[in-house]
């Protein structure tokens, strides 16, 4: 009995690979549009003597920071979540819940995936963006 209650539990790793891959595809689309937006002050920063590496450093900067703020944010949100799952949608749906247990090792773990999932995704962005020509970034718009 405990295995089949444990594998109707094992969506969960489904669902946490699927937020993962959602997270880096979001990431990696809004730091490509960003990217777009702003060719011209990237132009002009290379302009100005800004090294490849140092456009890269910001990039990832920008994009590391991105994912610590997604990690605050998803605290609370997610506890939240996960009381109404527990002591409402199982109760009303199962007719029993179960112990909310907010363990810190799992808090650790979504942040340490946001700020990972984020860097992995502005990798790419950061190497088109060092590879910018600055008369021509400049010339765009």
């Amino acid at each position: 009995m405990l295995v089949v209650f444990d594998q109707t539990f094992a969506i969960t790793t489904a669902l946490n690979l699927l937020a993962t891959v959602v997270a880096f595809i979001g990431i990696l689309s809004a730091l490509a549009s960003l990217q777009l937006e702003r060719t011209r002050e990237f132009g002009a920063m290379r302009a100005n003597g800004m090294t490849r590496r140092q456009l890269f450093r910001l990039t990832l900067t920008e994009t590391s920071l991105m994912g610590a703020i997604a990690a605050v944010m998803a605290v609370p949100v997610g506890t939240v979540l996960a009381w109404v799952l527990v002591y409402i949608i199982n109760l009303r749906s199962f007719g029993w819940t179960l112990t909310l247990g907010l363990r810190p090792e799992f808090y650790a773990q979504a942040a340490l995936v946001a700020l990972v999932a984020s860097l992995l995704a502005g990798v790419y962005p950061a190497l088109r963006i060092g590879r910018i020509q600055p008369a021509r970034a400049l010339r765009l718009e």
